[in-house]
């Protein structure tokens, strides 16, 4: 449902044939190198799916609509803070995948733990001081997210863009809304670290999201 939403966003903002090409290039890139991930440990740090996911390449399928809904939301928060700022093209769109992918990585910190230790989707092989989740997962996420948001920046930047600040904040209230979620799941379970490690740095970064938004 949520990448759903996504969809129906990027449709009414650029068209369905551009939002259906980046979904289709998201899906299919997180898709593939989540597969390396699982074969090769490439990336992530070696890791196995447990539950009996619906899958492809042995990675479920909803990974790749999760990483779809993870970049859309990130985008427009990323844009939303760089409002303001004048750059050149290039340095531009390197600085959006570079704010888009910390987003990314915050909603990672939340989502591995409670995936991993409460409900046991995956099962890392190995040990950090963050519920034995390596630290490679967050890196990887990042790096992956960077690399997915710089095309799709390149791709959408010269592309005729309707105004939707409706659809624009229901998706900031879709990526809030997840991050609260997992960081309820985590106090109830008792993981302190996920709620510091998240909340903080989402609210310093979305704090000033409003205020750039707001002048």
């Amino acid at each position: 449902m949520s990448s759903l939403l996504a969809l129906i966003y990027l449709a009414k903002a650029y068209g369905v044939r551009r939002a259906l090409v980046v979904a289709v290039f998201v899906t299919g890139a997180s898709i593939y190198v989540e597969s390396l991930g699982v074969k090769y440990g490439f990336l992530f740090g070696s890791y196995d799916y447990e539950k009996d996911f619906a899958k492809i390449l042995e990675v479920p399928l909803t990974i790749g609509s999760a990483w779809f809904m993870v970049v859309i939301t990130s985008r427009i928060l990323a844009l939303g803070i760089m409002k303001r700022m004048e750059l050149p093209f290039i340095v531009h769109g390197v600085a959006y995948a570079i704010i888009s992918s910390l987003f990314a990585v915050i909603m990672d910190l939340a989502i591995d733990p409670v995936a991993y230790v409460v409900k046991q989707y995956w099962v890392w092989e190995g040990d950090s001081f963050y519920y034995n989740i390596p630290l490679s997962n967050f890196s990887g996420w990042f790096l992956l997210s960077f690399f997915i948001q710089l095309v799709v920046y390149f791709f959408l930047a010269k592309s005729p863009k309707e105004k939707e600040p409706v659809w624009e904040r229901r998706m900031i209230f879709l990526y809030s809304a997840v991050v609260v979620m997992f960081v309820i799941v985590a106090l109830i379970n008792g993981l302190w670290l996920v709620v510091w490690l998240t909340m903080i740095p989402f609210l310093i970064l979305y704090i000033v999201y409003k205020k750039e938004t707001r002048l």
